[in-house]
């Protein structure tokens, strides 16, 4: 499935993170509205052992667009496979990269703009963009290898390594990728409040 984030193996005891209650974030974002929820393929949810997570798929029916929401939360990423990115899982699927970037998100209630990932997808013929990022009460990442610079030193403070991998995933249309960025942009910044709460009250 891809590369997970590891950690050097030391003798520090992690503290029992409160897993965040991520079936409690919103189920309307502005003109965003769920239309599903799902669960994992039990071999996946098997493999990357989350602590709690959802998968949604939200509908914007003013547009016509869907988009699909992924968040997993892991309360110790020495002991388990952790965040996955998905442009590493999701070529086993089939799936082909055709572009990728990591462009910055000014999101409300963050003191500084998010960067995160995008990447454009194509199989048999379909087009799909794909954004995500890392996320806990304390700081939000964009690359695997950042977690061995903020997360050890957060285990050495506070005795955590808790994470969760936030991405989104919508259809690209004949309009093409600006305009399906254009909304994960606007999602995003509708979501992301909603994230910042979830995880401090959880941390």
């Amino acid at each position: 499935m891809g590369q997970a984030i590891i950690l050097p193996r030391l003798s520090v005891p992690e503290v029992n993170t409160p897993a965040p209650e991520l079936e409690n974030l919103p189920r309307e974002l502005g003109p965003w509205k769920i239309s599903n929820e799902a669960s994992l393929e039990p071999d996946v949810l098997n493999f990357l052992k989350p602590d709690r997570y959802i998968l949604r798929d939200y509908v914007n029916p003013s547009r016509g667009t869907s988009m699909n929401l992924f968040v997993a939360f892991f309360k110790a990423l020495e002991t388990t496979a952790g965040p996955h990115a998905p442009h590493e899982c999701l070529p086993g699927n089939g799936w082909l990269i055709t572009s990728t970037a990591a462009p910055k998100f000014h999101v409300p209630g963050w003191n500084r703009d998010v960067q995160v990932n995008q990447y454009t997808m194509e199989k048999d013929g379909h087009r799909i963009l794909v954004v995500y990022w890392y996320q806990n009460d304390r700081r939000v990442w964009s690359q695997e290898v950042q977690a061995k610079l903020t997360l050890l030193p957060d285990l050495i403070r506070y005795r955590r390594t808790d994470g969760s991998l936030v991405r989104l995933t919508t259809p690209l249309e004949e309009d093409g990728t600006d305009q399906a960025f254009a909304m994960a942009r606007q999602f995003t910044s509708l979501l992301f409040p909603s994230l910042v709460r979830t995880f401090r009250q959880a941390g």
